[in-house]
């Protein structure tokens, strides 16, 4: 009995952790809090070079279609850890459709 109401805390908690991670604010939150000079300062690739000379073209053009360019040249770079991230939600979703699939089961049997 008490396993059970422990599990079912846990499911609701793993839901409500799911739909807050995945929410449009969580989103909006990160893209206004990330800061791209914070990452990786001591190597410059390519791809950090390209984004350099968007941005200097940009401000001297005074373009922000450059400047949103350079951006997202920077965040690419972050695609395989957003796919991750992306693949770890997905994963959790199908953990938890399984474990209620389950939990009705052994209801059912009790």
């Amino acid at each position: 009995e008490e396993r059970q109401k422990t599990r079912q805390l846990e499911m609701e908690a793993v839901s409500k952790a799911l739909a807050v991670l995945s929410g449009d604010d969580a989103h909006d939150l990160f893209a206004k809090t990330f800061n791209p000079g914070f990452v990786q300062t001591g190597s410059t690739s390519r791809r950090e070079a390209a984004a350099r000379v968007l941005e200097s073209v940009a401000r001297k053009l005074g373009g922000s279609q450059l400047l949103t360019l350079a951006s997202q040249v920077r965040l690419d770079a972050f695609e395989r850890v957003k796919k991750a991230i992306a693949d770890m939600i997905t994963e959790l979703g199908n953990e938890k459709a399984d474990e209620i699939k389950h939990k009705d089961f052994c209801v059912d049997e009790f």
